[in-house]
């Protein structure tokens, strides 16, 4: 106890008092009347060392009786704090300066009465609220002021004693509370740093306790600090260091580096300036009556105190002080799967209660198929996923491991234990090509097996570096024939263990069957557990990886048993056509006695072995398709919502996911895509993750669009795979024009319209390619899109119809000529340039007749070449060439008018002569004289044949529309019968909307006509 004290002194070395260290860094306390007085101060140590303060070290605080003495400019002191607590035991222990003694003594007493006192202070009376008064029977002297009073029970400070303090009472010895203003900073750096335990236990005690849990406890194959060494950040990663929600979860498949997370971020809240408190628990550390995590928490905090060797603090007394702290009890719990007991809604309503009584908080990691099951009892909680690591964390994490680049496959380079156990196997030298995930987890086997092999052999007793060169006995040279005798030992009780695990609903181990396997005698459980295969997990052991567990249970799996069980198959199943051991391979599942399964008592968290089991037949596709299709007959025929459904769909899911090669089932994917399901197991997530080539990716987004919700997610992915690669996706996404098919949230839409509207929509990711793939699909719908295009991007298609016209294939010519004729209206600088030069090529081939008339068509849009081509062109038309019209020719009528006036005069006076289409371009002729002619032409026209009133009398109502007059083609109506006149009578008795036109009445009398 004495060095836990320092004598105070003036300048003089007259000893006034004692003082104690009251945090990290050596500030002293000591009653004010210690100091009164005094500039300057000398302090002495305990083993000899001074210390001197001058000036602005020594802080009074006369109105409470106290002095602060600050050490840190001096470097501190070599004597360990105290704790200071606000209240104690009626015990106490006070030391005192001795005149004969060097070191002070201890006296043991009690507290008499605590009230009210005053200290008096250069005539001023400074009241103390809180004083206490002391019975010191044993004291040998006077009491020294500034002395610490000590609680008997835990050592931690109450006061300290002031002589100088008045009260009431005339006995006792006077001591004032360590409170006020002035020491509260002090005081609140003393419970977060020095810790107290007991009734004394303040932050830095909860602090200490809880970095005596995580030392001791167990994550992975190994300890937590090293367990967070070995994590790769990543985005989707636990980032900080607190959770916000009362309630966190997070989910990842095993292997997915779940654990790692959660170690990573107990040591960053473990290792920050202010240390925020963290308690670890995995789900096989609660006990089947647990009806929270509170028992669990308290056992935890038992065992830790028991290694400090204090008294063990309650759960409600630890969270307290740490919501009180602003620093939040953060309790993380791993793999609640392993609980022997499933965890309940009321054992998760409990745990809210206890959380939000207290203010502390619960971070969860567990597997998905289990979050399904808690996630309707936590409705509040925020959900975190793991995925795949991206690119480059996995990069990362290759270098780290010292891995080839590009050695591990597509699936296994993203995934978190694939790397780590690909980098134990690197490191002991293993080569090869690259291994998948079972091969993987086959060398970690073979490995484990060798290295425990090896552990017995030499003894497991661990010598240190050097141990031979300070006496010890060298150790014998290494017999592989020894080793591998034992390896094989080990292999057959590791594979026992598998058996074993199999029929647990939790997947562990109990103690007796582990003793069991692996006894003490002969160093069998040390080596295991030294090795990192095993681990102790609550009151039995586990396999250190959760995935390599599953892999080593799936060896072992009687798969036809087990999906008659799961599936609760009635009949015998098909047997044609199935692989070899399909009737029955391996060990029957037992019915696991944990809770929280169906009917046939096996909790779908178990569906790792099973999963296992059915990717060991994966590498023979016929083998593995066989099993599918009976997962695919389960899930059809099962009852919505019933557990065989539950286990067929997840099973199918599961599996075609980490397929290397998924296409090899295509027909299987196609009659999944077909159920339509938006959610559940075969979501959009399922379809996007498939690692299928890209025309069979399409192929099924093609059906699944079909059953596209109101978000549109399938679409969306098209969409995704089109900006990607929109090379490879356009001619894909044209075959879907066939598909008249409608989305049921769609009504009147087609699979065909959804394909035209994305196609149009990102048409200039690659326009070029665009109007390849559209005229390759030759489908009327990619037509409409091309014309379409001509309007929209007349460009891209005046340069198409330029490749098409220099194309070798003939259809590629009847393209240019029809599309080139589309763009034509709309082209402009060197577009128009472009579809001169098709012209002038398509015109030039004189096996292909049948398309001059369209190149005709172009080159008379254009001044340059309408000259040379007129003549041909007015002969094409008159020969009623399909692609010379008459409104082709509306260029050269407005530049050479007399002999285009001729053709039409020609070609109207042959029967079924397009009348309508010539009358249409004379009524747009912009040159009067034009205009003219074409009445006098119309005028004729009527004389020949006046069966052609109706389309006259049209041509006359554009004209007046336009403020022409049509004097030359009213006398041939003089004489016409009274049908020809009733169909002028009909157009042009009404008055027209368009300024100009002449009010007119044909007047009907007789066979008169006449002006009115």
């Amino acid at each position: 106890m004495g060095l836990a004290v320092v004598r105070v002194c003036d300048p003089d070395g007259r000893v006034r008092g004692l003082g104690f260290v009251a945090d990290l860094s050596g500030t002293v306390v000591t009653a004010h009347e210690v100091v009164a007085g005094l500039e300057r101060v000398v302090l002495h140590v305990p083993g000899g060392q001074t210390r001197v303060l001058g000036e602005g070290r020594v802080e009074p605080w006369p109105e409470y009786g106290l002095a602060v003495l600050r050490t840190d400019g001096v470097g501190g002191l070599p004597v360990p704090p105290l704790a200071v607590v606000g209240a104690g035991g009626p015990l106490v222990a006070v030391p005192y300066l001795r005149a004969e003694a060097e070191e002070p003594a201890l006296s043991q007493g009690g507290v008499l009465a605590g009230g009210a006192a005053v200290y008096p202070w250069q005539g001023v009376f400074h009241l103390v609220e809180g004083a206490l008064l002391l019975d010191l029977p044993q004291l040998g002297a006077p009491p020294t002021a500034g002395a610490p009073v000590l609680d008997a029970g835990t050592g931690a400070v109450l006061a300290v004693v002031a002589p100088g303090l008045r009260s009431g009472h005339q006995q006792g010895v006077p001591a004032v509370p360590l409170r006020g203003a002035g020491v509260a900073e002090l005081l609140a750096r003393n419970a977060a740093t020095v810790p107290a335990y007991g009734r004394a236990l303040n932050l830095a005690g909860v602090l200490q306790l809880a970095s005596v849990q995580l030392g001791s406890a167990v994550a992975g194959p190994g300890r937590i600090a090293d367990l967070a060494a070995d994590r790769v950040d990543r985005p989707d990663g636990l980032t900080g260091e607190e959770p916000q929600c009362a309630v966190t979860a997070l989910v990842g498949a095993a292997g997915s580096g779940r654990t790692t997370e959660l170690a990573a971020l107990t040591v960053r809240r473990a290792g920050g300036r202010q240390p925020l408190p963290t308690l670890w628990l995995r789900g096989a550390d609660l006990a089947s009556g647990d009806g929270s995590p509170v028992p669990a928490v308290a056992r935890a905090l038992a065992r830790a105190a028991e290694l400090l060797e204090v008294a063990a603090p309650e759960p409600d007394e630890v969270a307290r002080i740490c919501g009180a702290a602003g620093r939040p009890l953060l309790v993380v719990l791993d793999a609640p799967e392993e609980a022997q007991a499933a965890l309940t809604e009321r054992w998760f309503t409990t745990c809210r209660d206890w959380l939000a009584e207290v203010g502390a908080r619960l971070l969860l990691a567990c597997g998905p198929q289990e979050w399904e099951r808690l996630a309707p009892a936590l409705p509040e909680a925020r959900p975190h996923g793991l995925g795949p690591l991206p690119a480059e964390a996995a990069d990362r994490a290759a270098r780290r491991y010292g891995l080839p680049s590009g050695w591990l496959g597509p699936a296994e380079a993203p995934h978190p234990l694939a790397l780590r156990l690909a980098g134990g196997l690197q490191s002991e030298g293993v080569r090869g090509p690259a291994p998948g995930r079972g091969e993987l987890f086959a060398g970690h086997f073979d490995l484990c097996c060798l290295r425990v092999a090896r552990r017995l052999a030499a003894g497991t007793q661990v010598r240190p570096p050097g141990a031979h060169r300070r006496g010890a006995v060298r150790p014998a040279a290494e017999r592989p024939g020894q080793v591998r005798r034992l390896a094989a030992v080990v292999a057959g009780r590791l594979h026992e263990s598998a058996r074993l695990m199999l029929a647990v609903g939790h997947g562990g181990l109990s103690r007796a069957a582990f003793e069991g396997l692996f006894p003490e005698e002969g160093g069998w459980a040390a080596a295991v557990l030294a090795e990192g295969v095993f681990v102790p997990a609550g009151s039995g052991y586990r396999l250190a990886h959760e995935e390599f567990a599953e892999w080593l249970q799936g060896l072992h799996l009687d798969l036809d048993g087990a999906l008659r069980l799961l599936l609760a198959e009635r009949e015998e199943p098909d047997r044609a056509g199935s692989p070899a051991g399909a009737d029955g391979v391996g060990h029957a599942w037992g019915v696991p006695g944990a809770g929280g399964a169906r009917s046939h008592g096996v909790p779908r968290h178990r569906v790792g072995p099973v999963v296992a089991a059915l990717r060991r037949v994966a590498g023979e596709p016929r083998a593995l398709d066989w099993w599918l299709r009976r997962l695919w007959r389960a899930l059809e025929g099962a009852e919505p919502g019933s557990e065989g459904q539950w286990w067929a769909g997840r099973l199918l899911a599961v599996v075609l996911a980490g397929l290397p090669e998924p296409g090899e089932h295509l027909e299987l994917l196609g009659l999944l895509a077909e159920r339509g399901e938006r959610g559940g197991e075969f979501g959009p997530a399922f379809w996007a993750g498939l690692p299928l080539g890209l025309a069979d990716r399409l192929g099924l987004l093609r059906r699944l669009v079909r059953s596209d919700g109101p978000e549109q997610s399938f679409r969306a992915a098209t969409a995704e795979l089109l900006v990607a690669d929109p090379a490879g996706v356009l001619p894909l996404l044209c075959g879907w024009f066939e598909d008249d098919s409608r989305p049921a949230e769609r009504p009147g839409a087609t699979v065909a319209d959804i394909a035209h509207d994305l196609l149009y929509a990102h048409r200039r990711l690659a326009l070029d390619n665009l109007t390849e793939c559209l005229v390759d699909a030759a489908h009327p719908r990619a037509d409409a899109l091309l014309s379409l295009l001509a309007v929209e991007e007349p460009s891209a298609l005046c340069r198409a119809v330029d490749r098409w016209s220099h194309d070798p294939r003939p259809e590629r010519h009847v393209a240019a000529a029809v599309h080139g004729l589309r763009a034509a209206p709309y082209a402009s600088g060197s577009g128009g340039g472009l579809l001169r030069f098709a012209a002038a090529t398509l015109l030039a081939r004189e096996g292909e007749p049948a398309l001059h008339g369209a190149a005709l068509a172009l080159l008379l849009r254009y001044p340059e070449s309408r000259p040379r081509h007129l003549a041909r062109a007015l002969a094409a038309y008159r020969a009623d060439d399909p692609f010379v019209t008459a409104q082709a020719l509306a260029p050269a009528l407005a530049a050479e008018p007399e002999p285009v006036l001729a053709a039409l005069r020609e070609r109207l006076a042959e029967p079924g002569g397009a009348v309508a289409e010539a009358l249409g371009l004379l009524a747009e002729a912009q040159d009067p004289a034009t205009v003219r002619q074409g009445l006098l032409l119309a005028a004729e026209l009527l004389a020949d044949h006046p069966e052609r009133a109706d389309r006259l009398a049209a041509y006359a109502d554009r004209l007046l529309a336009r403020g022409h007059r049509v004097t030359p083609l009213l006398a041939p109506l003089r004489g016409q019968p009274p049908a020809v006149r009733r169909a002028f009578a009909a157009r042009l008795a009404r008055p027209g909307p368009a300024p100009g036109r002449a009010r007119w009445t044909v007047c009907w009398r007789g066979s008169a006509t006449r002006w009115c």
